[in-house]
């Protein structure tokens, strides 16, 4: 019999597949995997209607951001144990998991050992952090010129790392600015004024590299920048 029954969740059915097989093989303690999500929505359901000692999960999915996801999680159920595994190990990102109530993060290019230590970390009620993560900022100065010649060379498009430049105001003008609305609509549902909505748009235009609004719209569309709207039923 398994010591702990774990679910798990993440976009791509090949990766919970083999993170399957490794937590069941494991023989002390036995974890056992009852249950396998691939989206934000279905965790969140989950993790109300059946009792779980851990969820070992991502943070990029396409139907909900990392903060309310995470939020979410520990309003419904505050005993279970929140382990983020993911491809993102961004400062701000990890320190925001930690303060919402992630229990443990590790990065999925760590290996299996570094996984099994943090699951018997969060499980005595400690705080797990892999290796190579950082929640504090680097004292010594990097190099700016070499940061704007990193920022300038072309990588493929990143959804989720494109949300995380924006602000929590630009991505909600931006879900706006995709429904039609004017800088002057925007302005009097945000109970904001034309100018600054004016500037938000600019900041927006800036950091997903457009010149105009047709292109913003195309660029949101082709990469589904937007998140997709779930509806959250209140407990």
């Amino acid at each position: 019999m398994a010591d702990y029954k774990i679910a798990i969740a993440d976009e791509h059915e090949m990766f919970l597949e083999g993170l399957k097989v490794l937590l069941e093989a494991n023989e002390y303690p036995g974890y056992s995997v009852t249950a396998k999500i691939k989206s934000g929505k279905d965790l969140i359901s989950l993790i109300e209607n059946e009792n779980f000692d851990a969820l070992i999960f991502e943070i990029n999915f396409v139907d909900i951001e990392p903060e309310e996801l995470i939020t979410e999680l520990k309003k419904r159920n505050s005993n279970v144990k929140l382990f983020v595994l993911s491809a993102y190990g961004d400062m701000n990102l990890v320190k925001t998991c930690f303060r919402l109530g992630a229990d443990g993060y590790l990065l999925k290019s760590s290996n299996s050992s570094l996984l099994f230590s943090g699951l018997d970390t969060i499980f005595r009620d400690d705080i797990f952090i892999g290796e190579n993560l950082k929640v504090a900022p680097v004292k010594n100065s990097i190099d700016k010129n070499n940061i704007e010649k990193t920022e300038k060379k072309k990588f493929p498009i990143d959804r989720f790392l494109i949300r995380q430049k924006l602000t929590k105001r630009e991505k909600e003008i931006l879900e706006l600015i995709c429904r039609g609305m004017s800088n002057r609509m925007i302005a009097k549902k945000l109970f904001i004024s034309d100018h600054t909505v004016g500037v938000h748009r600019k900041h927006i235009m800036k950091k997903m590299n457009v010149s105009s609004t047709a292109n913003l719209l195309s660029f949101v569309s082709k990469y589904e920048i937007l998140v997709k709207k779930i509806e959250m039923v209140e407990s």
